[in-house]
């Protein structure tokens, strides 16, 4: 597996990794209209915004394998004075999901949190009802802190998760 920083040409190679993973992940949890709608050109200009004017702090890592984009993360390096580096995105293609590609991309952005933002922690909202997510990162780790509602891209209000790393070389070994 490879691993390079997202440039502002891969915003639709990012937007369609992103698009298939919710239309697989969020099935049970989004509204189904909206997961089927356009929300490819929703995502693309996400996308677009984020790699061309990117927030302070920002990182974007692609996996690929044999050439391929598999899967990517974006981070928010020292994004929360209390919780540390926030994991805005982790995705893979339904393809990848059982490979380590997951586990390897958390990875990269735990090093990385480590290298720029030592003595803080890793964080990410996960929903609530994602179930596979939240097993996934309780195996690696990540503690569930804090609850909240949030608005979701659908339009209606889904409880989310804080799940939260204190020591984020938990996520090297």
């Amino acid at each position: 597996m490879n691993f390079r920083d997202a440039i502002p040409a891969d915003a639709p190679l990012i937007a369609a990794i992103h698009v298939e993973s919710w239309r697989i992940a969020y099935a049970h949890i989004m509204d189904p209209a909206y997961l089927a709608g356009g929300i490819e050109a929703e995502r693309l200009a996400t996308w677009t915004q984020r790699l061309d004017h990117p927030t302070p702090g920002q990182r974007i890592i692609i996996a690929e394998q044999d050439g391929r984009p598999m899967g990517f993360t974006c981070i928010i390096g020292g994004a929360d004075e209390r919780w540390g580096t926030l994991v805005d995105n982790l995705h893979a293609l339904p393809a990848a999901r059982g490979t380590g590609l997951g586990t390897a991309l958390l990875a990269r952005g735990a090093q990385w949190a480590i290298d720029g933002w030592p003595q803080t922690g890793l964080f990410l909202w996960c929903y609530s009802d994602n179930q596979a997510a939240r097993g996934f990162y309780a195996a690696r780790g990540g503690v569930e802190v804090e609850d909240w509602d949030k608005p979701g891209p659908d339009g209606r209000t889904l409880p989310e998760k804080r799940i939260y790393w204190a020591d984020p070389a938990i996520l090297l070994r």
